[in-house]
């Protein structure tokens, strides 16, 4: 066998396993996260999440922006610095906040359903093509994050289901999420991933200071112990700097579809490792709303993406 089949069918079996773990990293994050939410405040595991996610980019950053062919110019940049107020800041607080009055497989589920409102909103905000697959498939993922919700309660009762409140939260994470990722795609487009996602984790971490600051006052270091900082460090630099330029070499290898893909299984990681770590109970709702999730999110992956050329 010649040695370029070779290496491209050793490729082939390793980028999906290398996809396989980015994925299982990204679903410790929730029930590590929900662990430190029992000592920390989640306005300070929010800021620290960021602050230690966003210094190992700075090289990389540096590097990125002086050899990209197109220059940063400061509206584009204002711009990017804004969208980090919407999709890092108001997205961690969400997080933090949500996780700590649900669960963490509920955190792993609703935060992962971000392609469903993606697929919603894109065609209004960004003149996506408008796919009639794609949207049953999404509002197939609405049925099921009302389940996970909602907990199979009747209508009138939801308002006192024991994680309606984070849960709702959770979902306020996925809907800021996807609004930020559907106003970054232009910039990612034109200067490439890590300088847009850098200044926006840079700007969402300074407004997490401020934020954690404001919450908790004088007991932002509350709760942080020596225990703690190997966890807090975890989901910064592993959970967060690690993962991010390795799923983006696996973009431009795999192709966006086949390796976004993957992310259906950050929900069934969190959820086995909230069973195992930290001894949670999911109900029959919550697979059931699980599987019309991941069943929903694979739907809207099969129908490639078009934005609509305006003049």
């Amino acid at each position: 066998m010649p040695e370029s089949t070779l290496k491209r069918e050793a490729r082939n079996v390793l980028w999906p396993i290398l996809l396989i773990f980015v994925m299982f990293i990204l679903a410790t994050v929730f029930p590590a996260t929900k662990h430190l939410s029992g000592e920390i405040s989640p306005a300070t595991i929010a800021f620290f999440r960021y602050f230690w996610g966003t210094i190992p980019l700075i090289p990389f950053f540096i590097v990125e922006n002086r050899r990209n062919r197109r220059a940063l110019n400061y509206p584009d940049a204002l711009a990017m610095v804004g969208l980090g107020v919407l999709g890092i800041a108001l997205f961690s607080i969400c997080f933090n906040f949500g996780l700590k009055l649900s669960t963490a497989y509920n955190g792993s589920l609703l935060i992962n359903s971000q392609p469903i409102f993606t697929t919603l909103m894109a065609p209004l905000i960004i003149k996506e093509d408008f796919s009639v697959v794609r949207t049953l498939g999404a509002l197939a993922g609405v049925v099921g994050v009302y389940l996970i919700i909602a907990g199979g309660l009747r209508l009138g009762d939801i308002l006192t289901h024991e994680y309606f409140w984070g849960n709702l939260i959770l979902l306020g994470g996925a809907l800021s999420i996807s609004i930020y990722s559907i106003l970054l795609k232009r910039f990612v487009i034109k200067y490439g991933g890590l300088v847009p996602t850098f200044l926006s984790m840079l700007s969402g971490t300074v407004v997490l200071l401020v934020a954690a600051v404001v919450i908790t006052g004088k007991q932002f270091l509350r709760g942080i112990t020596l225990g703690s900082w190997p966890l807090l460090i975890y989901i910064g630099v592993v959970g967060t700097a690690l993962v991010y330029p390795l799923f983006n070499l696996a973009l431009k290898a795999r192709g966006v579809v086949r390796a976004v893909g993957f992310k259906l299984l950050i929900p069934v990681f969190g959820i086995a490792l909230s069973v195992i770590l930290l001894g949670e109970r999911p109900g029959i709702y919550t697979y059931v709303g699980a599987g019309i999730v991941i069943a929903s999110v694979y739907l809207i992956q099969l129908v490639p993406v078009r934005v609509r050329k305006t003049r």
